[in-house]
């Protein structure tokens, strides 16, 4: 879990993340009548507390600016701010003239950001400010500088998706950015979500009562992931799973899985129980009382629907 750049668990970042006025310029954006322009994303896995977990990360493949390689970044919905990881994009910086050029400073902030720079998600050209994290993720090898494998240099945060449409087709491992709800979509049931300093909070149904709960793309594993007291309510009571790594500013967390017992819903829809998770220790309880959510769910329940999300609105369908 020393890879810093991959995070299955990201609610920390929120805490530690200052939050800048970035802004984001989509091109080719699409009137209802216009067909989606889909941005391919790709599934990484990786192996923790000894369990190969297939889907651990969303990855989005990125272009940026005149670098001719080829990137990748994830896609965090729990998270506040687009970002650049320095450590990875530090020999990308030296060759490019575009993106140098484009760091500038923040005055409120310890770190910079690189100014109105392009990138290119699938089809989607894009410019947005964002943040850059200095000596932060894992250093590239020299002999990987030139790998065909996409190099991950950063997060895509909500901040680039504020006033737009979001769609996340789970299914086809695709998704896509528009100014409005496209036709397609306009007869889905539609439920009303807020906005934390763009976290999203959905209106769940967990065992007949209404609860927020932190939408985190990533945090992978959890359909949901919440305080002790609250996993027992719903649960048989019995650990099922566990998952540690280094999840409290470098602290070694352990969280414990029960297997869900009461009904969960959303938006009209059912969902397979699956299982519920809280760390060991309630580190995490701070967390969920400050953005007074009842826990967080990731990616998991999602991964047979397609989510579209109205920031414009504070909407949300699923299909």
């Amino acid at each position: 879990m020393k890879k810093y750049h991959r995070r299955i668990f990201t609610l920390l970042s929120f805490l530690i993340l200052i939050p800048l006025p970035l802004t984001a310029t989509l091109a080719g954006n699409h009137s209802q009548k216009q067909s989606l322009q889909w941005i391919p994303f790709y599934w990484e896995g990786d192996t923790i507390s000894e369990q190969y977990i297939g889907k651990a990360y969303l990855y989005v493949p990125v272009k940026i600016e005149d670098l001719p390689d080829n990137f990748s970044m994830q896609l965090d919905l729990g998270t506040t701010e687009t970002q650049f990881y320095g450590n990875p994009l530090k020999p990308y910086i030296e060759k490019s003239g575009a993106l140098v050029g484009k760091l500038g400073s923040f005055e409120s902030a310890p770190n910079a950001l690189f100014r109105d720079v392009d990138l290119q998600l699938g089809p989607v050209a894009l410019q947005a400010d964002v943040w850059h994290r200095p000596n932060f993720g894992d250093k590239i090898p020299k002999d990987s500088i030139r790998s065909n494998k996409p190099i991950h240099v950063g997060t895509i945060a909500p901040d680039i998706f504020q006033d737009k449409v979001l769609i996340i087709d789970y299914k086809s491992c695709r998704l896509a950015v528009s100014d409005n709800l496209p036709a397609k979509y306009e007869k889905l049931p539609a439920g009303k979500f807020e906005l934390d300093n763009g976290i999203i909070k959905l209106p769940f149904r967990i065992d007949g009562k209404a609860c927020q709960v932190m939408f985190d793309t990533g945090s992978s594993p959890f359909p949901l992931a919440t305080s002790r007291e609250r996993a027992f309510e719903i649960s048989d009571s019995v650990v099922t799973d566990s998952l540690s790594g280094p999840l409290w500013w470098g602290r070694e967390v352990t969280f414990y899985g029960l297997e869900v017992t009461k009904p969960i819903e959303l938006g009209g829809k059912a969902f397979q129980n699956g299982t519920v998770y809280y760390d060991k220790e309630g580190l995490w309880n701070d967390i969920y009382n400050s953005l007074n959510v009842w826990g967080l769910t990731g990616n998991a329940y999602f991964l047979d629907h397609t989510v579209i999300l109205d920031y414009k609105n504070r909407l949300f369908r699923i299909k």
